[in-house]
């Protein structure tokens, strides 16, 4: 039934603005307002390699990977991923960049990504990743040092990791900042600010991220890689550096927390985790993130290849919390099982398989009433189709130019996917037409809500 005018008006100021619930003491706080990150406007970015660094950037070949943690483990002090654990390794090389007419010199650039990198070979539009501060230690732009140019090549609408991001941040969870940028490439005697294409500009969860969230710069960054976080592995450090593949130097007190919660999930009894559950995870930050993961039903993630998130460890509590990452298969667009089970993906128990962590985790009254509870929420703000359906429109209004500049093809399929109709993308792995977010979101509502019996 079609909302009355009023009703409507009244709906939409209410889902376009962010949620205000009130953050848990010793929680991340919303980051400051910062000149990089901007929702209407698109920027440009312009790379400027000497021929001899852009010959550089090309990929090398190191040992291979995967262990019985995850097949997805890259050798031992390498990246993890999917490229990573078939033994390719991305060198850094200089370059200069001039972001939003800022000019950064000798900064490092190198290749990134897994599945999207090999699709970004075969369709000529690879992922970057920019660290500031590789060669000329403390360099930054607007306070940040590391920032990563995302393809998109996975995502016709261009949108999926923009608007999950956004829904992490307004749930009260340390999501990216992003912006959209026309990426040009400059190499004497070959590119003269040639157009790359139309990329997302995403920040890096690293340490001036969590520190612009009031959280300390001490605490430990983690980027785990397993189906099974937190199983005990012994009490050798080595066994588990590579699964939780640490961004910041740890301290032998941080390694100990994570050897010590992973024997408590692992080994302890019932009584035991739920006594020592809240001392070790932020059970309200847990209980967003996997609320708005599991509406997303992103399965690339923790609920399924096991990877594309990020743990902190703050020093304050001694908990650990998570930071949202790679959203670009969220909406459903993982191609795990039919879009049907995507769309309706339960609620109680969204991964498959054998997960102790999150099985144990589910079951704790403590974890699960604030989770049905903010799935309850969310579904009627953040995450409410008809917010979603605006968000969408505004993006493909904002970056509708730039992709016209990059193709026809891709134009037409942005097109589609605003319509609501599938528009397939191949990454080399899969290849189906999922359902873009406009009826996702539709369906995934109705199914979460009478799944919370509303």
């Amino acid at each position: 039934m079609p909302l009355r005018p009023a009703l409507a008006l009244a709906l939409t100021c209410l889902l376009l603005s962010p949620l205000t619930s009130a953050q848990p003491a010793g929680t991340a706080a919303a980051p400051a307002a910062n000149p990089l990150f901007q929702d209407a406007r698109v920027i440009t970015v312009n790379l400027t390699f000497t021929p001899q660094e852009f010959a550089a950037l090309r990929p090398i070949r190191v040992a291979g990977g995967g262990s019985r943690e995850s097949w997805l483990q890259g050798a031992e002090g390498h990246r993890n991923g999917l490229s990573a654990s078939r033994g390719i390794e991305f060198p850094y090389v200089h370059a200069t960049a001039t972001i939003d007419g800022r000019t950064i010199r000798d900064i490092g650039v190198r290749y990134k990504g897994n599945g999207t990198f090999n699709l970004g070979q075969r369709v000529n539009k690879t992922s970057f990743k920019l660290d500031l501060d590789h060669y000329v230690k403390g360099q930054r732009l607007a306070g940040v040092k590391m920032l990563n140019l995302h393809s998109n090549v996975t995502d016709a609408s261009y949108s999926n990791e923009v608007l999950a991001f956004r829904a992490f941040r307004d749930a009260g969870v340390p999501a990216p900042r992003t912006t959209y940028a026309r990426l040009t490439i400059t190499v004497p005697g070959k590119y003269t600010g040639a157009y790359y294409g139309l990329f997302t500009l995403t920040e890096n969860p690293d340490e001036p991220f969590v520190v612009d969230r009031g959280l300390p710069a001490t605490g430990a960054i983690f980027k785990p890689v397993t189906n099974s976080p937190f199983r005990d592995l012994g009490r050798d450090w080595a066994r588990y550096n590579q699964t939780y593949d640490p961004k910041t130097p740890l301290t032998p007190a941080q390694k100990q927390r994570v050897m010590e919660f992973a024997a408590i999930v692992t080994n302890g009894s019932d009584a035991q985790f739920t006594a020592a559950a809240a001392d070790y995870l932020d059970l309200d930050n847990a209980a967003r993130y996997l609320a708005v993961t599991v509406w997303l039903s992103d399965l690339d993630g923790i609920l399924g290849s096991g990877q594309n998130y990020y743990l902190y460890l703050d020093p304050r509590t001694n908990r650990f919390s998570f930071m949202a990452w790679d959203q670009d298969h969220s909406f459903g667009q993982f191609f795990t099982g039919s879009q049907r089970q995507r769309e309706q993906l339960s609620i109680q128990r969204p991964w498959s398989g054998s997960r102790r962590f999150l099985e144990r985790l589910f079951r704790l009254d403590a974890f699960r009433s604030r989770y049905l509870g903010y799935l309850d929420q969310f579904s009627r703000t953040i995450l409410h189709p008809d917010r979603l359906a605006t968000e969408v429109d505004q993006v493909a209004a904002l970056i509708r130019p730039a992709v016209r500049e990059e193709s026809a093809e891709r134009l037409g399929r942005l097109e589609k996917t605003v319509a609501g109709q599938p528009a397939a993308v191949d990454d080399g792995m899969f290849s189906e037409a999922n359902v873009p977010i406009k009826p996702f979101s539709r369906a995934r509502a109705d199914s979460v809500r009478s799944q919370l019996g509303r």
